[in-house]
Parts: C-alpha cells; sequence; structure tokens
C-alpha cells in the first residue's frame, strides 16, 4: 500500500496530522521525527541533500565518459602536489615563527611587542630583498642567454 502526497504526513491508523517532534540538520541532509499526537505513531524521515544528489549524478556522467579520467588525472596530481608543497611550507613557517617568538620572548626577555614591531618591519625589507634578487637573477639569465646566442 502506497501512501499519495496526501496521506504521507497523516497517521495511517487515525488519518490525523502528524506533529514534528525533532529535526535534526546534518551534512548529508536533513533528518525529521514526526508523532501522531493521538496515537502515539513515529515516523523519521531522512532526506537527502539536494548537492549530493546533483555531485552523484556529476560523478556518474563524468565515469560514463571515456576521456575525462585522462584529461583530469594528470592535472589534479599536480594541482595536489602543489597544494600540499605549498601547505607543508605554510605550516613550516608558522612553526618555526611560533618558535623563534617564543624562544626569544621566553630566553631573550624581549617583549611581545617589541618583537611584533620587528617582524612588520621587516616583512617589507624582506619582500624588497626578494624581488630586487629575482631580478638580479633574470638579469643574469638574459645574459647568459644572449652570450650563449653569440657564440653558438
Amino acid at each position: 500500500m502506497s501512501l499519495s502526497e496526501d496521506q504521507a504526513d497523516c497517521c495511517p491508523h487515525c488519518r490525523k496530522l502528524f506533529e514534528i517532534v525533532h529535526v535534526k540538520f546534518r551534512l548529508n541532509g536533513p533528518a525529521m521525527i514526526a508523532g501522531c499526537p493521538n496515537c502515539a505513531m513515529v515516523s523519521a524521515d531522512v532526506w537527502p541533500a539536494a548537492e549530493s544528489q546533483i555531485i552523484d549524478k556529476a560523478k556518474k556522467l563524468a565515469i560514463t565518459r571515456a576521456f575525462w579520467p585522462q584529461v583530469g588525472t594528470r592535472m589534479m596530481e599536480s594541482t595536489s602536489d602543489r597544494f600540499r608543497y605549498v601547505l607543508a611550507l605554510l605550516i613550516g613557517a608558522l612553526a618555526t615563527a611560533a618558535s623563534l617568538r617564543h624562544l626569544i620572548h621566553t630566553y631573550g626577555g624581549v617583549p611581545r611587542e617589541e618583537i611584533r614591531a620587528a617582524a612588520l618591519v621587516a616583512i617589507p625589507i624582506v619582500a624588497l630583498a626578494t624581488v630586487f634578487f629575482r631580478r638580479k637573477r633574470q638579469l643574469r639569465r638574459k645574459r647568459q642567454s644572449t652570450a650563449f646566442e653569440r657564440g653558438a
């Protein structure tokens, strides 16, 4: 026996409307517990999230296409490798900065405000030095390539 749309929110025994007892929102969709006020019949409904249905349909479509796995695999591998490298670099830099700040404050006796001020002053200096040395390296490579072309 299947319920129609009108009967879906009614108790199958006494035909009274269900009252919502509890609603829980989860990552994969909301879940609702409804109960009949007359005969204490309880119904639990779980609605899957619409986004996961769309993602599932997209995955199914991508699997059926023969060229998707070949096209996306190499790009995703290089992107994930770069992301891991950058993430590891950022975590290492953060840990190093925190350790240095702690050691300088604890054992050096330098107040935190002075460490902060010195770090803020050092940021533009390091940025300018980086730009300067990169340009110097690019000019050196240009000179080497033109010298190589002349000699060849």
